[in-house]
């Protein structure tokens, strides 16, 4: 419903575009051309392929992640440790999960309409658990995740309001067979489907994404997707991902904004199976992946307009998450971002 509401919302925008209408733009805001040489000319850091640049111009990015997962979940109920232990399904729970990204991206516009971008990630995973016996283990990861290729198309200019549409190629160049030493039963084995490292599998991304400004205000929303083809070398394809975000942002300072962003994001079980994922233990049941959630985030942008350099730092938290569990829910994330256009 939330998706299809901003789809609604966007779709009306370009409509009343078409027609001359103007009815995104808040009273008093005047018409002006949009404005990316702002500190809010770009959205939230936590936004991907949130602009497009002018014909001929380069921007390299680079954005640090970190993500704490410290409670399990049932629907949207808490679930304890010994209640997950409870289960006979289960003789070990994971407690808590840390995932660090660094993202390093490249974009160059050949036109004025058009911006390709590439991103390349690499991963740190880890995990606790509990046994039902009492122990206490850790399991790590990493590497290079998921990298795409993706071309970002401006469609619409309008008074301080601008539109463009996005698709994304996903390069499967993560690895889906990371291991480590698992007790109780000892030995090196495969680690469970959240800590691996990516998909592993082609898939398409598509997005929307509409930005406008007014006086020292800034606002915008994106709708977007992460769909799989095919299923990846060992066997199994994440769930489809779905995501609306909605923002606004105040110019405070010449070179510095405030923002506000809420995130509805919902994604599916894993189709299929890895035979050599197992263990009683609900992060190996491709069954207990899917999930939706609401976020809310803040954050700020500091832009130099005279050397292009922009730093940018979000963090968010859920408002409401429903997960199909028991399965580690989200604590708190937080992102920092460097830019650099010329």
């Amino acid at each position: 419903m939330k998706f299809s509401l901003l789809f609604s919302y966007l779709t009306a925008a370009a409509l009343a575009h078409a027609g001359g209408g103007n009815f995104l733009s808040p009273p008093g805001s005047g018409a002006s051309p949009w404005n990316g040489a702002r500190p809010d000319g770009h959205a939230p850091i936590g936004v991907m392929g949130d602009h497009t640049h002018d014909a001929g111009e380069f921007m390299v990015s680079y954005r640090y992640m970190f993500m704490a997962m410290q409670r399990n979940f049932s629907g949207d109920n808490e679930v304890s440790d010994p209640a997950v232990l409870a289960d006979p399904r289960f003789a070990i729970v994971p407690t808590d999960m840390d995932m660090e990204m660094y993202m390093f991206g490249l974009m160059y516009a050949p036109t004025s309409r058009l911006t390709l971008t590439a991103m390349v990630n690499l991963v740190e995973l880890s995990m606790n658990h509990r046994t039902a016996m009492g122990g206490t283990f850790r399991t790590d990861a990493s590497g290079l995740g998921d990298s795409s290729l993706t071309a970002l198309y401006r469609f619409w200019d309008g008074d301080g309001q601008r539109a463009h549409a996005g698709l994304g190629i996903l390069l499967p160049t993560a690895e889906t067979d990371e291991s480590d030493f698992l007790p109780p039963a000892g030995g090196v084995r495969r680690l469970p489907y959240p800590m691996q490292l990516g998909a592993g599998s082609w898939g398409l991304a598509p997005s929307l994404t509409y930005l406008g400004q007014g006086g020292p205000w800034s606002w915008g929303g994106q709708l977007g997707g992460k769909f799989y083809l095919d299923d990846n070398d060992e066997g199994y394809r994440l769930g489809n991902r779905g995501e609306a975000s909605v923002w606004g942002a105040r110019q405070i300072h010449e070179m510095v904004s405030a923002s506000l962003r809420v995130t509805a994001s919902t994604w599916g079980n894993i189709d299929g199976r890895d035979p050599r994922i197992a263990g009683m233990v609900p992060t190996a049941d491709p069954a207990l992946r899917g999930g939706s959630r609401l976020d809310l985030s803040a954050g700020f942008n500091l832009y130099e307009s005279g050397n292009g350099v922009r730093l940018a730092a979000e963090a968010g938290l859920p408002l409401w998450q429903h997960l199909d569990g028991p399965q580690l829910g989200v604590d708190w994330w937080s992102m920092l971002g460097f830019q650099w256009a010329w």
